[in-house]
């Protein structure tokens, strides 16, 4: 087996997870490290046995043996790096958001292309619960789908070190946040066609960490309404401003509704009339009708991020959660901003092909009595 040979751009703590996790994996190691500041680098290669740094990634990508690199950057300083490794023909696994710009994220998927290299973009959603929540997405279960919400709102970063400041972030919620929701909601329902928005800023003074008081400039407050082909509406939201983490998905039908990771429970689907097999069935928000799949989470496979780029990289096959899928995502995301500053729809210009390949005409709710 060929050993993977991967560098990484960026020191900071996102870092930590993708070192982590290629050390359970054989046959991949990472051979150099990156950071603005050379001291960083080096305090970070330390820490995992990497046997170079540098504080240039041009220069390591044109100096090192790599196979792939993964940019761990601040928001702001993920496109340049991802746009030079992809110019050279490097494979690249990315963090969210893909960039802060959609002009470039439309460079980089299309130059992934051209390069015909293995790009991977944040997030990856494909968790056991999420792959069984994809084939319980079905008119058995649900009935003809009719509409959905999903948020992850929290009290907001703790660090204070770039998150709330604009001319580093180039945003708060919408790309640090929103980002989640929007990626689960359009991989278990496919593109959508258009988004409307609210986005400000509600707390401009703000106490993080250990009590220190920052001025925040970035919006933490929005509120989207994605509406699919068919007419059904997702309402999805990120607030920087509670007092507890909600991180769920909830998709809704004339006969059952199905939840990601809402009340305690990763994964429930409510329906009217089935009895799912190899489920437990529990009380759902006061409903007695509604189960734990558990046989059909247990079939699927757990796989982490840096797993499922190494299989990318090893097999030629692009990942699940295609480039041309996640710049739709990123889409909604610009789009919100665009909406909230004009204050009208925005028509969204992309699509993709849906890996779930869910029946189109779960969505159709108008050519027959429901």
């Amino acid at each position: 087996m060929k050993t993977i040979n991967l560098g990484m751009i960026g020191s900071g703590h996102v870092s930590n997870r993708y070192f982590e996790k290629a050390a359970k994996l054989e046959g991949v190691r990472f051979v150099a490290t990156c950071s603005k500041h050379l001291e960083n680098a080096e305090r970070k290669a330390a820490s995992y046995g990497v046997p170079r740094w540098y504080d240039d990634y041009r220069v390591m990508m044109d100096e090192v043996d790599l196979d792939a690199v993964v940019v761990t950057t601040p928001h702001s300083m993920h496109a340049e790096p991802v746009l030079a490794a992809l110019e050279r023909g490097l494979n690249v696994l990315n963090e969210k958001p893909m960039a802060t710009t959609f002009e470039d994220c439309k460079r980089m998927v299309a130059l992934a292309e051209e390069k015909n290299v293995i790009f991977m973009s944040l997030p990856f959603d494909l968790q056991p619960a999420f792959l069984a929540a994809s084939e319980c997405v079905n008119e058995r279960y649900l009935g003809k789908i009719t509409g959905a919400e999903a948020q992850l709102s929290l009290p907001g970063p703790w660090r204070d070190n770039w998150y709330y400041d604009k001319s580093i972030s180039h945003g708060g919620a919408v790309l640090d946040c929103l980002v989640y929701p929007v990626s689960r909601l359009v991989g278990l329902l496919g593109p959508a066609i258009s988004v409307m928005a609210e986005v400000n800023t509600l707390i401009p003074n703000r106490i993080v960490g250990d009590g220190k008081k920052v001025v925040s400039d970035v919006d933490d407050n929005v509120t989207i309404i994605v509406q699919f082909a068919e007419g059904q509406h997702a309402v999805i939201r990120s607030l920087w401003g509670m007092s507890f983490k909600q991180n769920n998905t909830i998709i809704y039908g004339r006969k059952g509704t199905l939840a990601l990771n809402d009340s305690g429970f990763p994964l429930i689907v409510q329906t009217l009339d089935q009895i799912i097999p190899d489920a437990e069935q529990v009380t759902w928000r006061g409903m007695e009708n509604c189960y734990i799949p558990h046989g059909v989470i247990s079939k699927q496979k757990n796989e982490s991020v840096i797993a499922h780029f190494v299989h990318c990289l090893r097999t030629g096959e692009q990942p699940v959660q295609s480039g041309k899928q996640q710049l739709h995502v990123h889409e909604i995301m610009f789009g919100a901003y665009q909406s909230a500053e004009s204050g009208q729809r925005y028509q969204l210009t992309t699509t993709f092909t849906p890996w779930a390949r869910l029946d189109p005409q779960i969505f159709d709710t108008r050519s027959s009595y429901i």
